[in-house]
Parts: C-alpha cells; structure tokens; sequence
C-alpha cells in the first residue's frame, strides 16, 4: 500500500511539474506574440486569398499588357449625381458622386447591351427632370418593364431597389409586366415624373446571341462586333430610334 501511496505522489508531482512548463511556454509564447504586435504586427493579415500581393499584381499587370483592349469597347461616359449621405458618414470626400457605365457593367456582368441601353434611359431621364441640377441618388423610384440586366443597371445607377438593400429604398425598384412596354422614372420627393417607351428590347437581340455562342464559340465574333455596335449606338446614337418620351408629368 506504502509502494502504491509513493508511486501516486511521484505521478502528481510530474502532472504538476509538466503543468508548470505549460504555463511558462504559454507565457514566454504571450509575450513574443504581445512583443510583435507592439512592434507594428497586426492580428488581421494585410492579404487575403492572394490578392492584391506584389507578385499578383505583376502578373494582372503583365496579363493585360499581353490581353490589349477587349473587341467590345465600353464608352467613358458616367452620370454625375449627388450623395449627401455618402459625404456626411465620410466614405467620399464630396457629396458629388460619378457612376460610370463601365462601373454598371461590373454589377451585371456581360450584357453590355443591356447596361448600355439602361444607362441612356436614365441619362435622358434625368436630363428632361432635373436640367442643369444634379439629380439625388437614392430619391428614385423607378418602374420598368425590361428586367435582367436593364433592370440591374437602373438599381445600380439610381439606389432604388425591389426587397432589398436600405430599407428606405425597398420598393422603389417595381418590375412591371414586361407587355407594359415603358419605363417610369419618379422624384419622390416633387412626385415629377418622366416616361420613355422603348422602341425595342436588346434582351430580345441578345439573349439568342448569347446562347448561340455558348453553344458555338466560333460564333464569338460576330456576337462581340454586334455587342460593339450595339454599345456605341446606345450611347452615342441619336435618340429616336431608341425611345419615344412622354411629357413630363407632376
């Protein structure tokens, strides 16, 4: 029994002696660790998944030198609106804010078409509403029924959204049937208002083209020089043939 006694209290002695090393590794380990973030370390890593590093940005970079320009060409164009909130919470230096058609494209995807046709919807829009005057982002609500991408595109642009996203934006995005054939821009706060009716729908033009080339990528250039042709039309082309524009109402 002496013999059982004596082995037991050697045992607890080594438990308590290796919990002591523990405790000192821990706490040598605390310290080195407490040491390098007062020494400029971070507990959040600067670089996540690989981006942004100096090697990825030189292969981006080497990438496009070698890529050269895409054969749809995006128009430098932007709409130019105000953002009160943005300037006051401090996430921009101005309250002015500049969304380009390039930027709206990057929200939808590939439907340059689309986008394109949105993008001067709304350029016309505001001008008949506002004039010279700045138009408010997120004081729209906008009625369409082109939906895909056209619908994304006017969302991105003007903050309304369907059933998400601020809530004091909820709403403002409303998907009309798509036999309605109009699309309705409204201030909320002057209840003026403006309507344009689509001479047509690219949705219509593209839709079997993108299906086509997904099926046959041999296809791709033709769909890329009637994507180009399209863009270049939408932006700079003369009005008419794109929409007919109701008077103003409010």
């Amino acid at each position: 029994m002496p013999r059982n006694n004596e082995r037991a209290d050697g045992e607890m002695k080594d438990y308590q002696e290796n919990q002591r090393s523990t405790r000192r590794s821990f706490i040598r380990s605390c310290t080195a660790f407490g040491a390098g973030i007062l020494a400029g370390g971070s507990l959040i890593p600067k670089v996540a998944g690989g981006q942004n590093t100096e090697a990825s940005q030189k292969a981006e970079a080497g990438a496009k030198k070698t890529q050269g320009d895409p054969p749809v060409r995006i128009p430098d164009v932007s709409i130019r609106m105000r953002s009160p909130d943005s300037l006051l919470v401090g996430v921009t230096t101005s309250e002015i804010i500049e969304i380009k058609l390039a930027d709206v494209l990057k929200f939808h995807g590939y439907c340059a078409g689309g986008v394109a046709f949105s993008f001067r919807a709304a350029q016309e829009a505001f001008r008949i509403l506002y004039g010279d005057t700045l138009p408010l982002r997120q004081n729209l609500k906008v009625q369409t029924s082109h939906h895909c991408c056209q619908a994304g595109a006017l969302a991105y642009i003007t903050g309304a959204r369907t059933d998400f996203g601020a809530v004091s934006n909820r709403g403002d995005l409303v998907l009309l049937s798509e036999d309605m054939k109009k699309i309705i821009f409204t201030d909320k706060k002057t209840a003026k208002r403006v309507e344009l009716i689509p001479c047509f729908n690219p949705h219509d033009i593209f839709a079997p083209l993108f299906q086509k080339v997904r099926k046959d990528p041999s296809f791709a250039p033709q769909v890329q020089k009637a994507l180009n042709d399209a863009v270049q039309t939408y932006i700079y082309g003369p009005v008419d043939p794109l929409f007919q524009i109701l008077p103003e109402k409010g």
